[in-house]
Formats: structure tokens, sequence, C-alpha cells
């Protein structure tokens, strides 16, 4: 009788090592394609109600379009016996899960997410100072090269009645990202001819070369511009900042200036201290504010610092006093001037005119500051408190078919001491600054990204429905268990 040659013993062996080759070789292409199909044609479902797992189609557009990595550093600390920056630190984590699935193109990451706890990791917290001049700590850190913005804790959540009512991080991450991923750079122009405050003055009364160093921190070019000079405002003027002007500008550089915020849909920050002289009175009109030659005392218990200085504690909602308003953060200003909205203005259908920062009740614009002594209130002559210091105004340009196109901004505050150098790190004077700048360019009005809401679950079970629910758990794991032990009686028999 012929024997099967399978049943040998060295023809068996080899049979077996190529069948357990070729299951190892098919086993790891398989796992190869799924790979290769994941990375292509990757997709998360967002299965929550309220979408708490999903970008919004603003955000995976912009992150769609870089081109180049951009690097998250978060150096928030974690410490586990403060709840707050537990729940921070559990906010990021999971809106950063989105931004680095969201970052995946062509199998290469373009988001990379980084938490740093400078008070453990000294030695990567010194590189990072080092590389980005970092003066403060506990705030998030967007960076792409050289270009480099910063988030703070604040600037995260959205407070009503001095309760966080929602998480607005994702609203100020992807802003960070559009701004130094961007490839055009906005640029201030300040106005110098008139005894302005100079950027590169390092007086602590008059100098603005803290200003400086924090603006071209946030990647913005500064140049100056004298009108005495320059027949027209440059094509490239983003913004113009007028820092307290000694002396008035002459009637054909007012004339300039106009041309440029009505003609060119400008933007402007004028700071205007009392006492001084400065021949924008037409301008001020155009834009519907009225600068009052008076100097505003203020006799608030609340409102005076020890120095003499006033605190300013009363701002109206807008989105340059909005995180002033929700954290109650105060701002530190010497004397200011009044400036309100021009009555005979308001006609313009086109122009909005909005009053942002009041003082106290007590308060009241002297309009004889020179020449009476002691000052006090005259009923008739003086302009009674509150008095508005700050206001900012927008005008649309409007077309032939209708339509309504965004027009220029126009910021006034009656002070500019509490942007010099002794006073710009004061309270929220660097945010007030700021704020203002990022909103008379516009900057994240464009962004459309709801607050998302703090949800919180909670679920409240008796002592007999948790033994169901553990008896009910315990039904499938238990079943298989059974089923498992009768195979493997029945196999044995």
């Amino acid at each position: 009788m012929q024997i099967n040659r399978f049943n040998e013993y060295r023809v068996a062996r080899r049979f077996r090592i190529a069948n357990r080759s070729m299951q190892i070789i098919l086993g790891l292409c398989l796992i190869a394609s799924l790979n290769f199909l994941a990375a292509k044609y990757y997709e998360r479902i967002d299965l929550t109600q309220s979408g708490s797992y999903t970008l919004a189609p603003e955000s995976k557009a912009y992150i769609r379009e870089l081109e180049e990595p951009v690097d998250i550093i978060v150096t928030i600390p974690n410490n586990p016996d403060v709840a707050e920056q537990q729940q921070v630190h559990q906010h990021l984590r999971k809106l950063f899960r989105e931004y680095e699935a969201a970052g995946m193109h062509e199998g290469k990451a373009y988001i990379h997410i980084e938490f740093v706890d400078i008070y453990r990791q000294r030695k990567r917290a010194q590189e990072l100072a080092n590389k980005y001049n970092l003066t403060q700590e506990n705030i998030i850190l967007v960076a792409m090269g050289d270009r480099t913005r910063e988030i703070r804790q604040a600037d995260l959540y959205e407070v009503k009645d001095n309760t966080i009512a929602g998480f607005r991080g994702e609203k100020a991450i992807t802003s960070a990202i559009i701004d130094v991923s961007s490839k055009d750079e906005d640029k201030i122009y300040f106005l110098v001819g008139h005894g302005e405050m100079r950027l590169d003055d390092v007086d602590p009364l008059r100098g603005l070369s803290q200003l400086e160093a924090f603006l071209r921190e946030r990647n913005y070019k500064l140049a100056t511009l004298d009108l005495a000079v320059d027949e027209n405002v440059p094509a490239d003027a983003d913004l113009i900042v007028v820092p307290s002007p000694q002396a008035s500008l002459l009637p054909e550089e007012v004339e300039k200036l106009r041309r440029y915020m009505n003609e060119r849909n400008g933007r402007m920050i004028v700071f205007v201290d009392p006492g001084r002289r400065h021949g924008m009175e037409e301008l001020f009109y155009d834009w519907g504010v009225m600068a009052d030659d008076m100097v505003v005392v203020d006799d608030g218990p609340d409102f005076r610092s020890q120095g003499g200085d006033l605190i300013i504690r009363r701002f109206a909602e807008h989105p340059i006093t909005n995180l002033l308003v929700d954290y109650q953060i105060t701002a530190l200003f010497g004397q200011p001037r009044p400036m309100r909205t021009d009555p005979g203005s308001l006609k313009d259908p086109r122009l909005k005119v909005t009053q942002i920062i009041g003082t106290s009740d007590q308060s009241w614009g002297e309009r004889d500051y020179r020449t009476q002594d002691p000052i006090q209130f005259d009923a008739g002559r003086d302009l009674k408190g509150p008095i508005t210091i700050a206001t900012v105004s927008t005008r649309t340009a409007g077309t032939e078919l209708g339509i309504n196109i965004p027009g220029g901004r126009f910021v006034a505050f009656g002070n500019s001491d509490f942007i010099t150098n002794n006073r710009l790190r004061a309270f929220g004077n660097r945010t007030l600054f700021f704020n203002s700048v990022n909103w008379a360019l516009s900057k994240n009005s464009l962004l459309k990204i709801a607050t998302r809401p703090l949800e919180s679950y909670q679920v409240v079970m008796s002592e007999r429905d948790l033994n169901r629910t553990l008896i009910y758990f315990a039904i499938i794991p238990g079943a298989t268990a059974l089923l498992g032990l009768l195979i493997y009686l029945i196999r044995r028999r």
C-alpha cells in the first residue's frame, strides 16, 4: 500500500511551517491595509447630543490650510488639590484631542500639543522662556516658527454673574492659530511730530518702550508717521495710533487722517489728555465723538487710589471691555478728560457710537480747571457724573445695491497714562489696550464659534437600583462563561 506523502513527518512539518508563514504574512498585510485605510480615510464620529467633541467648521477649515506645523504649549499647572486647575486641564485635553485629529493630513501632524509643568520641568521651562521670550506663567503659547500668540486662562471661559457660564477655548485657540499662521502682518503707525509719546522712549511717565516690546512680541509691525512730511497715510497702514499729542495738528494733517478714515475705511486709536489742544475736532465729529475741554474729578471712595490715580471700575458691555467685566478687572488711569458721544452726529444712520468706560456717580467734568482753586463742582457749569472717558464708533459703508460692507473703526480715550511704561502692567491696562487694538483691526470678529456650555451629568440611584444594575451587567459575562464551560465539557467527552 502506497503511503500518502502528507502523512510523512518531514513533509507534514514543512507544510505546517509554510502554512503558519503564510498566515503571518497575510496577517501583516491585513494590518498594513487597515492602517493605510485608517490613515487615508480617517474620520471621527461625535455621538454626543451637544457636539462636545466636534470642532467648528471654521476651525477645521483653517487647520486644513496649514502649511507648517503649529506648536501649542500649555504652561497652566495641573495641581490635583486645586479643582479649578483640574477642570481647566480636563477641558483642554478634550479639546486638544480634536485639534490633533483635525491636524492629521496625509500621515503628517500639523498640530503638536505639549503640557509643561514649569515647576517640575525647570529645564524645559527655561528653554521655552529663552526661545519665545515668555514673560508670564499660566498661559497657552501658540507658535509657528518665530510667530507666537499667548492665551491666558481668563480667555478660555465666559463668565456671567461671577459664575463660569461656558468654555470658549476653541475660539481663542483657533484665533491664535490664524494669527501665527497668517503671512500678512498688521502694520501699526504711531503719529509723531506734535510731541506725542514715543515708542523708543524709556521714560516711566511718557515712554512707550514697554508697549513697543509688547506689540512686537505679538507679531505687529510698528512704524512712525509724520503727516507734515508724508503726503498721505501710507497704503500699508492697518491702524493709526495717536498717542497724546502735546500740540494741535495742522488742518492739512487732520484732513489726511479724515480721508484715510472715510475713503479707505481706516482704523484709529486716539489718546488725548486733558488740557491739550489737539486740533482734531472735525475728525472727532465725523465719528460721533466729543472731546470736551474739561478735567474729570472723581471723589468716589472706590474709584481713587492712594497715589491719586483713578481706578476704573465702570465698563459697558463691548468686545473691548467684556473680559474686564466678566472677571471684574479694574484699570488704572491718570487724570482723564471727557470723551463722550457727540449729539450732533447721531443723525448719521451708518454711524454707531458706544461709550465704553465711565467714572463714578460722585465724579464731574470740571470746566474751569485752569482758573478755579480749589476745584469744586458748579451745578450750572460743570458736567455732572458719571462721565464717559472712552468712546468707540463704527461706520458701515453702504452701496447702491443696498449692501452694507464693513467700514472704519475709531477708538478715543480721554487719557494716555494707562499705556505708559509705569502703568502698562497695572491691573487690566494692558488687556484694555490690546483688546482695543484687536477690535480696531476686526480680529476674531469673523469667527462664529459658539461658546460651549459646561455640561455635567449626575446619576442618582437607590441601593436597589444599583444592585439590579450589577445583576444585569453580570448576566452577559456569566452566560458567556457558562457556555464556554459547557463546550469544554462536551469536547472532553
